[in-house]
């Protein structure tokens, strides 16, 4: 079946507004302000969002390249406001009312009973080291308080989220802290390092970390009763600013099964699985891989994304890729022939794309610049596609 052709005009029709986004709160700076995501057009598109993002997946070429991010993109971020990590985490990315975070504590009690404090400057929460609820893995059976999902309120999550959920995008439910994030919480990042190097723990860690995939498990399939989703990213950091926490080896012993478990159920249930990975773990894609998991949005400051798709070019996994530095005091049409030559590069390597927001601040790059880089991705990738047979 032919596919209808690009049509600027058409497609720059607004035919409805996206819902506003009112939970959240990010740092600049160091200093902490609400990030409050007003209604935003909707532009006629020959097919759904969501369509388009599944067919990327299915090994299909898509209508347009894909825009991976939270905001303003082809994602609709979920993060609802009845788990406890997502109010930790001042990431309510929901349908609800607006949340006044300065009226609320800086710490937060989320799942475990772990007492997560916000950090604007890394807009985020995490443990305070110094007194971990489980300094030895080896008690993790009679120390660890598991959460009672029974205690969450999914159906008011599914009412409060019809329409946020209910538009043509496709919905990501994320996820805070992960696997290896949630023992370095529980732990303390010396104790969880050392666990994964002492053999005598070596069956605890593994059973740990089973039980906590079937917790995500549980805690998804829940969710997925109520709301309508699409994607889940799970939010687990495998890597420093210089280097992976741990080996190739390390990663396949005891993270790829639990996070094979929950990518599984995530395929079941025809749901794609991104993982969150901040850090240069380049060198454990291989265990990626294994995983199942479908995409990973590296930081191209330190992971050679090129490399990355042109090596796994073959496997399962694909990358989302950053957009480039905007020159400040670039025209409209400048800014559109970089936006040319970013999809001439990666229009048939069948990844996703994404704002780079590292590149915010920085000397000689304008983010203002983004919305018309996008712009014109979107066009020129939909002129490229255009002659795809479905």
């Amino acid at each position: 079946m032919s596919r209808e052709k690009y049509n600027a005009e058409k497609e720059h029709e607004i035919i409805g507004m996206y819902p506003a986004i009112k939970g959240m709160e990010l740092a600049g700076g160091g200093d902490s302000k609400l990030f409050e995501v007003p209604e935003y057009p909707r532009f006629y598109r020959p097919i759904d969002t969501r369509e388009n993002f599944k067919m990327l997946f299915r090994g299909e070429t898509p209508y347009w390249m894909v825009n991976n991010g939270w905001v303003f993109c082809d994602i609709n971020e979920f993060r609802p406001r009845q788990t406890p990590d997502c109010i930790a985490h001042h990431q309510c990315l929901d349908g609800g009312p607006y949340i006044d975070y300065s009226k609320r504590p800086k710490t937060t009690k989320g799942w475990f009973g772990l007492e997560l404090e916000w950090e604007p400057l890394s807009a985020g929460a995490t443990t305070r080291p110094g007194n971990p609820i489980m300094p030895d893995i080896s008690e993790w059976r009679e120390v660890i308080k598991w959460p009672d999902l029974d205690e969450i309120d999914f159906q008011e999550m599914g009412e409060m989220n019809k329409e946020y959920l209910g538009t043509d995008k496709a919905n990501q439910l994320g996820i805070q802290l992960g696997l290896w994030e949630r023992m370095m919480c529980l732990m303390d990042v010396d104790n969880a390092a050392m666990a994964l190097v002492d053999e005598d723990v070596e069956e605890d860690v593994i059973a740990f970390l089973d039980k906590l995939s079937d917790m995500y498990v549980d805690y998804i399939g829940r969710v997925i009763k109520v709301c309508h989703i699409d994607s889940v990213m799970l939010h687990d950091d495998w890597g420093t600013q210089n280097g992976p926490f741990f080996s190739l080896d390390t990663a396949i012993k005891f993270f790829v099964p639990p996070m094979k478990k929950i990518v599984d159920f995530c395929h079941a249930n025809d749901i794609i699985f991104e993982h969150h990975c901040c850090g240069k773990a380049e060198r454990l894609v291989p265990a990626m891989v294994m995983t199942g998991e479908d995409f990973w949005f590296p930081q191209a400051a330190i992971n050679d994304v090129d490399a990355l798709i042109e090596k796994y070019k073959d496997e399962h996994i694909t990358f989302a890729v950053s957009s480039p530095i905007l020159p400040t005091g670039s025209t409209p049409e400048e800014i559109r022939k970089i936006a040319y030559e970013f999809v001439e590069k990666y229009k048939d390597k069948g990844v996703l794309f994404c704002q780079d927001v590292s590149l915010d601040g920085k000397p000689g790059h304008d983010s203002s610049l983004y919305p018309i880089f996008a712009d014109a991705v979107y066009e020129y990738s939909r002129i490229a596609y255009q002659d795809a047979e479905d």
